[in-house]
């Protein structure tokens, strides 16, 4: 016979033994967070999916639950009854990290990655983030071409202010060829000078690509040298812990002008692709040609260089009127067409990890214009991680800064158009100059490297044969030693 008792009883268990809910977490915008944790006096309960829900059961008794997600303040909440929609919603307020990043002279830095834990955040062009979801502890500041420099957060209130400083690198050029028959020269030279970074050619102004791509349109033309193995050249540089420069000159292409006109600059009069002083170009405006440099070095990026460097980015300096391109050639056009390119470059290879340069003429530095060629000194300031403008001494005509024979002045040469150039920077942008190694001795070189250096900037040395003036270079152990 049952009893009245034992029939409550029954009736009361049936109703209140353990029943499934859900418990919903989310951000303070409304949206679903996943890995959020649940748990209850040291106890965890759960951990949300990507929809931010968390599956429970409630048992009939109160309970206290602590909600916690990385970058976001915890709460606590008590389940009391059981829940009457069969879920819970939970809003977590993010943690918000605001902040600054300037160079040592307190400009601005933009394009720095900002970590905070698993939040992330990049700087604007007033050097400011902001990073929701947060974690407090270290946090890390990167920027391509830049040192990566730490700072501790506690997680509290308050703009973050953090200074960073660019990589001061110092190289050589190292020709395809020199690559193929004596890197191990060039490493060893790093070892035993003030070098610490390797400038190696990829595809140079002869069209060829000297390391062995896998781009269909260098195979199509025949421009694929196959001179050496990319990947392993990066690997023996990184093993001596070396900055990989990669050179790609995009527009003067004389393989892939000839032999796929459709890309070249046109000789509307003589009917075949332009030529001007021996040098054939691609045609800056054809879409074509813009996506053969750039896929060249989104390849050299994912074998792993730290650096594209991007030269003969511009029009034909030498133009008759003959020469005719797909857009035209105003300075509108020039100006535009060279910059939309090295902004892409950099929305495509910066995410890659890859530092983005430009290789200018040495006079760009002064200029008001584009010389006529679509490179603007600001504009591309403006863009590039790294700006390198040529200021080979033998390069410039009788009266620049007054000399007579400016190649007779290397380091004065040198020191007067770079501060033309530091002085215009609409913003913090790495300045690297190419310094000329022909044509003097090792005194006039190294007076060169001093003028750069006065401004503390790195360098990097140019001889076409890549036959490097050693004499010019501080030995390892001279630096080693304070000297």
């Amino acid at each position: 016979m049952i009893t009245l008792a034992w029939a409550v009883w029954a009736g009361w268990s049936m109703v209140n033994r353990a029943t499934p809910y859900e418990l919903r977490v989310l951000d303070d915008l409304g949206a679903p967070l996943e890995l959020a944790v649940a748990d209850t006096a040291g106890r965890q309960l759960g951990t949300s999916g990507a929809d931010g829900t968390i599956q429970l059961e409630w048992d009939g008794s109160t309970t206290v639950i602590e909600v916690s997600a990385p970058g976001h303040v915890a709460r606590r909440i008590t389940v009391a009854d059981r829940p009457a929609e069969g879920s819970i919603d939970v809003v977590l307020t993010a943690r918000i990290l605001r902040g600054l990043v300037t160079d040592a002279e307190g400009r601005p830095v933009a394009g720095a990655q900002v970590k905070a834990g698993s939040g992330v955040g990049e700087t604007d062009s007033e050097g400011r983030f902001t990073i929701r979801g947060a974690e407090p502890g270290e946090v890390m500041v990167e920027r391509p071409a830049w040192e990566t420099t730490t700072f501790d957060w506690d997680g509290g209130p308050g703009d973050q202010t953090v200074s960073i400083e660019p990589l001061v690198l110092r190289a050589v050029h190292i020709s395809g060829e020199a690559v193929r028959d004596r890197y191990d020269e060039f490493l060893q030279m790093a070892t035993e000078t003030e070098l610490n970074a390797v400038m190696i050619d990829l595809k140079d102004e002869s069209g060829l690509v000297w390391y062995d791509t896998k781009d269909p349109v260098a195979n199509e033309v025949g421009a694929n040298y196959k001179a050496f193995d990319l990947a392993e050249v990066v690997e023996k540089a990184k093993a001596r812990d070396l900055y990989v420069i990669a050179r790609v000159v995009v527009f003067n292409d004389p393989v892939a002008a000839i032999r796929k006109p459709e890309m070249a600059v046109w000789d509307a009069e003589l009917q075949k692709p332009y030529s001007a002083n021996g040098q054939y170009f691609l045609d800056p405006t054809d879409p074509d040609a813009r996506a053969y440099g750039m896929a060249i070095a989104a390849e050299a990026c994912e074998l792993g260089v730290d650096e594209v460097q991007f030269d003969y980015v511009r029009f034909p300096d030498a133009r008759r009127e003959s020469a005719t391109f797909d857009q035209g050639v105003s300075a509108e056009i020039r100006m535009s067409t060279i910059n939309g390119f090295l902004s892409e470059a950099v929305a495509e290879l910066r995410p890659m990890g890859c530092a983005v340069g430009a290789d200018v003429f040495g006079f760009i530095t002064k200029a008001i214009d584009d010389g006529a060629i679509g490179q603007k000194w600001e504009d591309l300031a403006n863009i590039v991680d790294v700006l390198s403008p040529m200021v080979y001494p033998s390069h410039y005509s009788t009266g620049w800064y007054d000399f007579e024979r400016p190649n007779d002045h290397p380091g004065p040469m040198v020191e007067y158009a770079l501060a033309d150039g530091l002085d215009r920077l609409p913003r913090s942008v790495v300045i690297r100059p190419w310094l000329q190694d022909f044509g003097y001795d090792a005194s006039q070189v190294r007076a060169q490297i001093e003028a750069a250096e006065g401004f503390g900037l790195g360098w990097m040395l140019w001889n076409a044969r890549s036959d490097v003036t050693v004499e010019a270079l501080n030995r390892a152990e001279t630096l080693q030693g304070g000297g």
